[in-house]
């Protein structure tokens, strides 16, 4: 009997392995209010998730794990997507009028959005949608967390200014918050032409954050910071006018993309700008890039935001030899690149 037993058990039908997660790149649109989302191992167009109205024109991205987070500046919301249901869009109100820039997730619970009209921080809940804001610097703009900390990068502007380019009032800082208590800890200095626009923790564990100044003549500069001393050191010229986003490879590459600069490129070991201002690769319109595990770079070009043209994805090799182009949806804003299970067949 024991024998039989032993048997009939080794025959039992068993539970199939769930699939593995597979590297994949999003692109924010704008224009259209949508995700693009394509698999990198498998070269095709890839899926659309609509988001549809967020209360806002979409502005910036962040992931983690299978959800987003997309805010829409003036809209003064934040829409939270579960990234493998379709349809799975959930959309947050922050204090009216506080508008809502870059964001960034602290853990599957909490996550943390730059408040740019009413210079604060709001702490979403994303179980419960509960909301905290605290007082931060003039017109925050990204957020980074590291070290069990949440850094708020403040752009310094005058935000009812007409433009058209960024109307600076001094140097940028950065702001350090407790996310367990909500309380500010820390300001951290960024000594340079201000409008910090964008920022990064390396693999390093340092913060670069990308201060593009004024426009005009005035270049920008990439600002280091030692999240544990919480000073700035480290700050590099070579950007040109009004640099954007940053990515990197998760090595020692950092990309740099600017709408008139195409792709740059910096080294972090060697602290050297290996491609600047006037040696970029040309993009048209350049809006954002990431890099997937094998160091294959994604550059994203915004086609024309005036008149809902279509945006693209480059794809360049480690060796920034372009391998491919994809279409994206309209106004192509943003990128990160998250694991997601497959789709379901």
């Amino acid at each position: 009997m024991l024998v039989l037993a032993a048997l009939s058990a080794g025959c039992a039908a068993t539970t199939p392995s769930a699939p593995l997660a597979e590297e994949t790149l999003l692109v924010l649109n704008s224009g259209d209010g949508t995700l693009t989302v394509l698999s990198i191992s498998q070269p095709g167009p890839g899926r659309v998730i609509i988001m549809g109205n967020i209360g806002g024109t979409p502005t910036a991205l962040a992931a983690r794990g299978a959800n987003g987070l997309v805010t829409s500046e003036t809209g003064s919301t934040v829409a939270v997507i579960n990234l493998s249901v379709e349809g799975s869009v959930l959309v947050y109100r922050l204090p009216t009028g506080a508008g809502a820039a870059g964001a960034a997730f602290v853990n599957d619970t909490l996550a943390y959005v730059a408040n740019p009209f009413n210079d604060r921080a709001t702490r979403l809940n994303l179980k419960t949608g509960d909301t905290a804001s605290v007082a931060v610097g003039r017109t925050p703009s990204s957020v980074v967390v590291t070290r069990g900390r949440v850094f708020v990068a403040n752009s310094n502007l005058d935000p009812v200014c007409a433009g058209p380019l960024p109307c600076v009032i001094g140097e940028s800082w950065l702001t350090v918050i407790d996310p367990d208590r909500n309380t500010v800890l820390d300001s951290i200095p960024l000594p340079g032409p201000g409008n910090a626009n964008a920022m990064l923790v390396g693999p390093d564990g340092l913060i670069y954050v990308m201060n593009a100044g004024p426009g005009g003549e005035e270049p920008g500069r990439l600002s280091i910071v030692d999240p544990v001393l919480r000073q700035e050191v480290g700050s590099f010229a070579g950007f040109g006018v009004l640099p954007g986003r940053l990515a990197t490879d998760g090595r020692e590459r950092l990309f740099i993309v600017s709408p008139t600069q195409g792709l740059m490129e910096f080294n972090t070991r060697t602290r050297r700008v290996v491609r600047g201002a006037g040696a970029g690769i040309p993009l048209v319109n350049g809006t954002a890039a990431a890099v997937d595990a094998g160091a294959q770079v994604y550059a994203i070009e915004s086609g024309s935001c005036t008149t809902g043209g279509t945006g693209r994805v480059r794809i360049f090799r480690p060796d920034l030899t372009e391998a491919r182009v994809v279409s994206s949806g309209a106004c192509s804003s943003d990128a990160a690149i998250v694991n997601l299970p497959p789709p379901a067949p």
